[in-house]
């Protein structure tokens, strides 16, 4: 039985402790946001490329050679070139070892002092940046922490991370990304990736935690955590969930959106069990008074 039939035409009937509704802005900005994480892969991924590209080094102001430390350090507007990826810093400090063949390989660069990362398709910026080689591993830190690229952009207060040979990226410290006057935030967020023959990388699947917050022109959503799963197009939100669309308010525990079928739904539950609360809806009127709430109870 229908209870009520909100004002917007957004939201469905409840039924069994849950709610259903129609998938609008929210998961929409899900899609555009996320986008940004391929492009942060594909801009750190040149850079931990196990190619053999030659790493070039230049510097204003002179490049030292301490040969008891195995590292050369080059200071003054320092760059670093490989292939399509340039990192410049006041400081760059790269660790070599010495290889069969009489030459030099670098097994570890650290960037400091106003530290940009280039490619064709995004920039970098941090304090402090250090590339392990053989391990994949490049963690950028600082307060001026940001990933532009064209239309998005990434923000973090403790560090921006790509692990190579683990097809992730992190963003870690109150995590800020916008794009298309859409945006997201949260504690941290995992991206994880997996390479296409012909495609290059392409995401998999991503991961919020901690203070979850997406907001787009239309809807916010909010929550303790959040999984957007390319392969299954699902889209769960868990923990304290609280949908608002203008005056309209959802509240639940477990979200649920299917970018599939366009439907989604709010539970008391995560279906895999969990904590139980109520699952409750507020609707605006039409001339903006106050519906009363209907709640659905919890499932016992």
């Amino acid at each position: 039985m229908t209870l009520f039939r909100p004002p917007h035409g957004s939201f469905l009937r409840p039924f069994g402790g849950k709610w259903k509704y129609r998938a609008g802005g929210v998961c929409i900005g899900l899609l555009l946001v996320f986008s940004v994480f391929p492009v942060m892969a594909q801009s750190l991924e040149g850079l931990a490329s196990d190619s053999d590209a030659p790493v070039e080094i230049h510097a204003e102001e002179g490049i030292e050679w301490i040969q008891e430390k195995k590292v050369y350090i080059a200071r003054g507007k320092a760059r670093a070139i490989r292939g399509d990826v340039t990192v410049d810093a006041d400081v760059l400090t790269a660790h070599y070892r010495p290889t069969e063949e009489g030459g030099t390989d670098i097994w570890r660069l650290d960037a400091d002092g106003n530290v940009k990362i280039r490619n064709p398709s995004s920039v970098t910026y941090a304090d402090r940046g250090v590339f392990d080689v053989p391990k994949g591993i490049l963690v950028l830190t600082g307060r001026r922490l940001k990933l532009e690229t064209g239309e998005n952009t990434v923000t973090a207060h403790d560090s921006l991370e790509f692990w190579q040979f683990r097809n992730m990226a992190v963003a870690r410290g109150n995590a800020h990304v916008t794009g298309k006057n859409r945006e997201m935030n949260a504690d941290i967020l995992t991206a994880y990736f997996h390479k296409v023959p012909g495609k290059g990388t392409e995401l998999q699947r991503i991961e919020a935690f901690g203070n979850v917050k997406i907001k787009t022109p239309k809807e916010t959503a909010i929550s303790e955590r959040g999984i957007y799963d390319m392969v299954t197009s699902i889209v769960s939100i868990f923990g304290s969930v609280k949908i608002l669309r203008g005056n309209d308010q959802l509240t639940g525990e477990y979200g649920e959106v299917n970018l599939n079928t366009g439907i989604s739904r709010l539970l008391n539950a995560p279906p895999s069990g969990g904590r139980k609360g109520r699952v409750r809806a507020v609707f605006s009127a039409k001339k903006g008074a106050k519906i009363e709430p209907k709640e659905s109870q919890p499932q016992q």
